[in-house]
């Protein structure tokens, strides 16, 4: 599916990947400070978005394929943990482009012509209207305080090796 022909899924989450651009753009515009309110509102959404994929998309995508999750799957769950865990830290400059340096790559996976949402777009046409109502409908999720504390990480590297370990040792479908 090119981008001219994406679907309803793709462009749902494809915009809310352009908003949430945008809210960081805005909160990083000043080089000597992080604009608090669209970064809050940045990672408040972030961590919506990354809720609609793990609890509505990607068990979607599992349920259409007889129970076998889409290969994607367990990489962008790596990736999901490795986001959220460098949005715990009150935000730097620093920590931004940390968070860049996944989500460039992660987002451009999941936009790709064969990315997680033209997949989806796919597998679930019959029941898209359903699947992006449920999306648009989802609450908003509860953010935690920040916390600086000395285990909190604050690299790309280590927070993807950290979410990697965590994938390892938790059981199930990935």
């Amino acid at each position: 599916m090119s981008a001219r022909e994406a679907g309803r899924i793709e462009r749902f989450l494809s915009d809310d990947h352009l908003r949430l651009d945008g809210l960081l753009t805005r909160a990083a515009a000043d080089p000597a400070a992080i604009d608090r309110p669209p970064y809050d509102a940045f990672r408040a959404g972030l961590l919506r978005h990354i809720a609609l994929e793990e609890k509505v998309l990607l068990p979607a995508a599992r349920e259409a394929q007889g129970g076998e999750p889409l290969p994607l799957a367990r990489r962008l769950r790596i990736e999901h943990g490795a986001i959220a865990s460098l949005l715990v830290p009150t935000p730097t400059h620093a920590l931004i482009g940390e968070i860049r340096k996944i989500l460039a790559p992660h987002n451009l996976l999941e936009e790709a012509p064969d990315g997680l949402y033209a997949t989806c777009d796919r597998l679930l046409a019959a029941r898209a209207q359903e699947i992006v109502a449920r999306m648009a409908a989802y609450p908003p999720v509860k953010v935690a305080a920040y916390n600086d504390g000395p285990r909190v990480l604050r690299t790309a590297e280590a927070a993807l090796e950290q979410s990697a370990k965590q994938a390892e040792a938790r059981p199930g479908p990935r």
